[in-house]
């Protein structure tokens, strides 16, 4: 999941934005939660008290209490790595920012298209990070990077864990608490069976019954879950195409 923060003083145009925003997410098949602040005071006081909690920041640069320039600095202070897209009506404002490192500048009145294209890209961007998955076996704990499993395989309470480089590894977990965990990770993980969960990023092809991996593996997903998993990668397809 993405976690969004919109900031921007003007309630009429913030409501607006944010539903704009909630639906591309939906058209991409991305998830995304939002949280809305009508002032830079609250925003970085928010980000201070949950320290790397956001990954995208739409943050207007005219507000009255705290500019948008000054409530970034503040957020750079502490957190490096979130991107943040400046929304402004004047285009001057790119030199005084530049030393926050802003990721893009919307100019209002806000054109759409260009607001989808700068979404889905710092999507990209974030989504393409390196996140670890957390696992124990005996009594050592190990982490893997996300981004290299392919698929996890349950059997009798055995997790397998198949690798893009074609290792597996073996530990003891319901698949359903990996499941759990995942939920909070950035990258989407399909259950398509009771036995298996998938990363979709990987997933080339889907037919009748069945998926293919990059790496040609076949998996076959079971008929209770054979309409949601034709909607979700329909909606992954139309989401990757978009440049």
């Amino acid at each position: 999941m993405i976690k969004v923060a919109i900031c921007d003083d003007d309630v009429n145009f913030t409501g607006k934005f944010e539903d704009i925003i909630w639906g591309m997410s939906k058209e991409c098949n991305i998830l995304i939660d939002i949280d809305v602040f009508f002032d830079g005071n609250d925003l970085t006081r928010n980000v201070y008290e949950k320290k790397g909690e956001y990954d995208l920041i739409f943050l207007d640069i005219e507000m009255k209490n705290i500019d948008g320039i000054t409530a970034a600095r503040k957020i750079r202070e502490i957190d490096e790595i979130v991107l943040i897209i400046y929304i402004t009506s004047y285009t001057s404002y790119a030199i005084a920012a530049y030393d926050v490192q802003p990721f893009q500048f919307l100019v209002k009145p806000v054109d759409k298209e260009v607001l989808r294209r700068y979404f889905i890209k710092a999507c990209k961007k974030i989504l393409s990070g390196d996140i670890f998955f957390w696992y124990k076996s005996g009594k050592d704990s190990y982490q893997i990077l996300i981004k290299d499993i392919l698929y996890f395989q349950s059997n009798r309470r055995i997790i397998s864990i198949y690798k893009t480089d074609g290792s597996i590894l073996k530990y003891y977990e319901k698949l359903s608490e990996v499941e759990a965990r995942l939920k909070t990770s950035k990258i989407d993980f399909w259950r398509i069976h009771q036995s298996y969960l998938v990363n979709a990023r990987y997933i080339v092809r889907i037919s009748y019954d069945q998926i293919e991996l990059f790496d040609g593996k076949v998996l076959f997903f079971s008929e209770d879950r054979k309409k949601e998993i034709a909607e979700l990668y329909w909606k992954k397809v139309r989401g990757d195409i978009i440049e």
